[in-house]
């Protein structure tokens, strides 16, 4: 009898200890699974922590009615974040007015005659939406934005105000482009590609059709 509860005790001791195992086990690689697969997800999705925004007041219009273009960058971090500048501009022709010297935002609009996407429009040329205009000639230094959380308000480094900020976001019009001189037209009838980008190298494309 004796021999038969040593036995028996040792049969309950090894499978307390296995068990035991089992559960530790579980609890270290679950969470270190998620957290993993979670982090990769974003970082391979917003680098930066910015996200570059654009729409469109149609995506259909008649000859000579106006197209809207609305553009913003957005901190999607819940932290103030410091990105420097890097003028990475993805595509040729990117800008919010006939001085794009004076703009602090940090990206810009190119508009094409066509269908393009990533892998071909640097080889097409913008179309010329804007008037002439004489632009001064000084050149603001930026160095860099510091974004509010969760928002699209940076302060515009140096110099900067980061308890307000400027707002990172852009609304502009086309009426109609320009050929040679001050000479215009409104945009033809056919397809055409809006270009929204950064200067981190970001693009987003808007396909609208005029009628």
């Amino acid at each position: 009898m004796p021999k038969f509860f040593v036995l028996v005790g040792i049969i309950v001791i090894v499978v307390m200890v296995a068990f035991s195992s089992c559960i530790t086990r579980t609890t270290i690689i679950t969470p270190t699974t998620t957290e993993t697969a979670g982090s990769t997800t974003t970082s391979a999705q917003l680098p930066n922590g910015l996200q570059l925004r654009v729409s469109a007041n149609a995506t259909s219009l008649t000859s000579g009615e106006a197209l809207q273009v609305s553009v913003s960058e957005y901190n999607t971090l819940d932290k103030t974040n410091n990105v420097s500048a890097e003028k990475n501009w993805g595509v040729n022709g990117l800008s919010l007015g006939a001085c794009p010297n004076i703009n602090v935002q940090p990206f810009g609009v190119a508009i094409f005659q066509g269908r393009y996407t990533a892998q071909n429009v640097s080889q097409a040329t913008p179309l010329r939406i804007y008037g002439p205009a004489a632009c001064p000639m000084y050149i603001r230094l930026i160095t860099g934005y510091a974004f509010l959380p969760h928002s699209i308000y940076a302060a515009v480094l140096p110099g900067g105000d980061l308890t307000t900020g400027t707002a990172m976001s852009a609304n502009i019009t086309v009426n109609e482009i320009y050929t040679e001189g001050i000479q215009s037209h409104p945009l033809d009838p056919g397809l055409y590609t809006v270009v929204a980008g950064d200067e981190w190298g970001s693009l987003e494309f808007l396909y609208i059709t005029i009628e």
